[in-house]
């Protein structure tokens, strides 16, 4: 699994950049950049209020830009392959797992 980068442009006057209601919950979308590839990501921010919408992008979009995030493989059907029960790895996974791959 790839690490990315996010290719952000922000609209200073637009306080929802990223940011799209979709039946009263907030979703938060963005590009990131890997391996010459290009990758377009949707999360929902699970939450109706705009204000915590805000504040929960701020937060991962922030997180992302320092750290990287994982991209994961996709598979035939275009779904992204993830073991049974976990989520997105940490920084700190990644690191491990880059390390035990290189050696």
């Amino acid at each position: 699994m790839p690490i990315s980068y996010p290719s952000l442009r922000v609209d200073a006057s637009n306080d929802t950049h990223h940011l799209w209601c979709n039946n009263g919950t907030w979703w938060l979308h963005y590009t990131v950049h890997f391996d010459h590839r290009v990758r377009r990501i949707r999360k929902s921010l699970r939450t109706r209020s705009l204000a915590e919408a805000i504040a929960r992008r701020d937060e991962h979009l922030g997180q992302i830009s320092a750290n990287g995030e994982f991209v994961p493989e996709r598979r035939e059907n275009g779904r992204p392959i993830r073991p049974a029960g976990v989520g997105q790895p940490t920084a700190s996974q990644a690191s491990v797992a880059l390390s035990s791959i290189a050696s």
